[in-house]
């Protein structure tokens, strides 16, 4: 985290911009309007404006897949974590959205900081992200808590909310 008086590196400043762009465009804002509120220059709203695309995209496949799945089916690959962000955690064996809610709910299991490259702004990147998907723990998880308590409605491949028979 900053301290009250420094500035934001530069990878700071990008995800807050990211998070910035991604709320002004759910609240109807074109980008170029994004742009001017955010001083953008032309190549940061063009990465930002793939970005936010790419995430969409993945949603709405997701969504026309299977129906039934949520936010925490959402893969890894496919969300809007930077590229080298994605691949270490896939490699670190974390395949959904999910996956990493859980790691993160589990007080017995290390934080995400234990993991090799990942550190503090890192891990500020991924809990932004699932607090924007309702997926940190104390969030309204209604799978995760069903599963909690129904451990049969657990699915592996998060496919659906039926018990296997």
């Amino acid at each position: 985290m900053m301290s009250a008086g420094s500035m934001p590196s530069r990878p700071e400043q990008a995800a807050m911009n990211l998070d910035q762009a991604r709320h002004l465009r759910a609240t109807g804002l074109s980008y170029a309007q994004i742009r001017q509120s955010l001083g953008l220059s032309a190549s940061q709203i063009a990465l930002i404006r793939r970005r936010l695309k790419l995430a969409k995209a993945a949603e709405t496949r997701l969504r026309r897949k299977e129906p039934a799945m949520t936010a925490r089916d959402l893969p890894i690959g496919q969300c809007i974590l930077p590229p080298d962000l994605r691949k270490r955690l896939t490699a670190a064996g974390f395949r959904t959205l999910g996956d990493l809610a859980a790691r993160l709910a589990d007080p017995a299991l290390p934080g995400l900081e234990t993991l090799p490259a990942i550190g503090p702004h890192r891990v500020g990147l991924i809990r932004r992200m699932l607090e924007h998907f309702d997926l940190l723990p104390g969030c309204d998880d209604l799978k995760a808590a069903i599963e909690d308590i129904f451990p049969e409605f657990r699915d592996d491949a998060a496919t659906s909310l039926v018990p296997a028979s």
